[in-house]
Parts: C-alpha cells; sequence; structure tokens
C-alpha cells in the first residue's frame, strides 16, 4: 500500500513540475512581448521634444509661480519633488518608474495651474500666466500618448490574465502606469 501511494505522489510531483513548466514556457513570452510593447512606446514619449520639454516648460512655469509669491505654498514644494523624482527616474531609465514619475508630475502640475488660477495676484502676473500657456502648449503627441496607453493596457490585460497572473508575480513582470497628461491630451 505505501509503494502504492508513494509512486502516486511521485506522479502527481511530475504532473505538477510538468505544468508548472508549460505554464512558463507559454506564458513568459507573451508577457515579455507585451512588456516590449510598453517600452517601445514609452521610448517616443521621453523623445527631447516631448516629455522633457513639457516639464522644462513646467519648472519654468513653477519658476515664475515661486517668484510671483506661490514658493511657500504645499503646490511647490511637492511640484519641486515631484519634478526631481523625474529628473532621477530619466537616470534610471526604467519605463515604470519613469511613467510614475511622469504622472506625478501630471498631478502636481494640474494642481500648480488651479492654485495659480485661483489667485487674484498670481493669476494677474504675466510671467505666471506666459508661462503656464507655454506649459499647456507642450503636451506630448496624442498619437504618442495614445499609442503608449493602448499598449498599457493590453500588457495590463496579458500580465493579470489567470494563467499569466502566476508567472508575472514570480519572474517580476510589475504593473506599468497609463500616463495621464492634464488637457486631454
Amino acid at each position: 500500500m505505501s509503494r502504492r501511494i508513494r509512486w502516486v505522489f511521485l506522479a502527481l510531483l511530475v504532473v505538477l513540475v510538468g505544468g508548472a513548466a508549460a505554464l512558463v514556457l507559454t506564458q513568459q513570452p507573451k508577457l515579455d512581448d507585451a512588456r516590449g510593447d510598453v517600452d517601445t512606446t514609452w521610448r517616443p514619449l521621453v523623445a527631447d521634444d516631448q516629455l522633457p520639454l513639457r516639464y522644462q516648460n513646467l519648472t519654468g512655469a513653477l519658476s515664475a509661480f515661486d517668484a510671483a509669491g506661490g514658493g511657500d505654498r504645499d503646490v511647490s514644494h511637492e511640484l519641486h519633488a515631484a519634478l526631481d523624482a523625474w529628473t532621477r527616474a530619466r537616470d534610471d531609465g526604467e519605463a515604470g518608474v519613469e511613467g510614475r514619475a511622469a504622472n506625478a508630475v501630471e498631478a502636481q502640475g494640474v494642481r500648480l495651474v488651479t492654485n495659480a488660477l485661483g489667485s487674484q495676484r498670481l493669476k494677474s502676473d504675466p510671467a505666471v500666466t506666459d508661462s503656464l500657456v507655454k506649459f499647456a502648449g507642450t503636451a506630448p503627441d496624442p498619437k504618442l500618448l495614445a499609442a503608449y496607453n493602448r499598449a498599457v493596457r493590453h500588457y495590463e490585460g496579458v500580465r493579470t490574465g489567470t494563467l499569466a497572473r502566476p508567472v508575472a508575480e514570480v519572474f517580476g513582470f510589475d504593473a506599468r502606469p497609463v500616463l495621464m497628461v492634464a488637457g486631454g491630451a
């Protein structure tokens, strides 16, 4: 009887190991391809004339905001921190980290615009309004943004699929953020 149990246990172990290997062999290439598409569509967004230019203009708007008397506001401190995190993420060069940092900058940029336009003193300062207009005019190419966000949604669909989820967790296929750019771009 005990010999039969050992054979059954061994057969179950072989099936389990074989199933795990088959799962990895079928799902990992799909995950690699989907994540590769995300990385490929991210690169054009970090070209010099896209997000870096936008955040350079946002830095100018923040400087004008600070010079006009807004430097003591929380939004100023938090936007400075978000822009510093963006710079560090760019040095790191990993698309997921850069995407999260870009979303933080975008959120703080919206707060800056809201604060500036909500203050009579700040919105009457031409340097502030001109720099905000310049920032608003440098949204990334909507086609590039749409392609990236489509790739992220596809990757997340693959990554969170029933069969791929365990492989993604074990092999470090982390989530990638959809990029939310203010102004509907």
